[in-house]
């Protein structure tokens, strides 16, 4: 073979190559520190972190750590533990028992999909608009899919127009430590056969809030149940309680 035909073939390579590779990017899982958690309260939400914070998609949990996390004994709340590094909010998950005792953690990974608005659009085409989860607790906690596409739209515009973050991220002054949910919610979550990861997207609520939005997805970080062809209902929650007001600021 020519010196000519071999780099025609290494060209090709690199190009079936580029075609191959996905367009998103997922960083390794890390704990969040003391120093993280101190930092979030402290940051500065101008536009360096605003534009930082833009590139993120979701935080994934992956749903086998979810589901062991919640099948511990005398877990009865899961905390979505907000801490600040490299200008982007991290986001750790802790179970607690009824008293706030630590129990265990599930640290996520950092999934960046610039083009993932195709994929979230589809909450506006799933045609499961049921509310009925059987259960008052699930019911309480569940949000319709084009709610939770206009809450995490409605953060990213907030993103891009760099205003009032320090107040749709605080409560009367004091910035969101973690939100909260019963364990319950999670295990229904983890429960489906086909979600492979559990990810939780930043939205507004409708006071104008940050709040967390729990949406099931599969192997390829879609959302489930977005197509016709699927049979198995798209899990979507929220209402999740924010700290503070609710639980106790210096027990995160």
């Amino acid at each position: 073979m020519t010196k000519k035909n071999i780099l025609r073939c290494i060209l090709f390579m690199m190009i079936i190559a580029s075609s191959c590779q996905k367009d998103s990017f997922q960083e390794e899982k890390n704990s969040i520190s003391k120093t993280e958690k101190e930092n979030w309260l402290s940051a500065n939400l101008d536009s360096k972190f605003a534009n930082s914070q833009k590139q993120v998609t979701a935080y994934l949990f992956a749903n086998d750590e979810m589901s062991k996390l919640v099948k511990t004994p005398n877990i009865t709340e899961v905390r979505f533990v907000l801490g600040y590094k490299n200008n982007i909010i991290q986001v750790s998950i802790v179970g607690v028992d009824k008293y706030g005792k630590e129990l265990g953690k599930v640290n996520s990974t950092i999934l960046k999909e610039p083009n993932y608005t195709s994929k979230l659009s589809k909450l506006n085409e799933v045609s499961n608009g049921k509310t009925n989860k059987g259960t008052v607790l699930l019911n309480a906690h569940v949000l319709l899919p084009k709610d939770a596409f206009a809450g995490i739209e409605a953060w990213q515009e907030k993103l891009s127009s760099v205003s009032n973050l320090d107040e749709v991220t605080s409560y009367e002054g004091l910035r969101f430590r973690y939100f909260s949910l019963e364990s319950d919610v999670i295990a229904a979550m983890a429960d489906k056969s086909k979600t492979v990861n559990i990810a939780m997207f930043f939205g507004l609520n409708p006071k104008g809030k940050v709040t967390t939005i729990l949406i099931g997805l599969d192997g390829n970080n879609a959302i489930k149940g977005s197509s016709q062809t699927s049979k198995e209902e798209t899990d979507v929650y929220d209402a999740t309680r924010p700290c503070p007001p609710y639980g106790d600021p210096e027990n995160s």
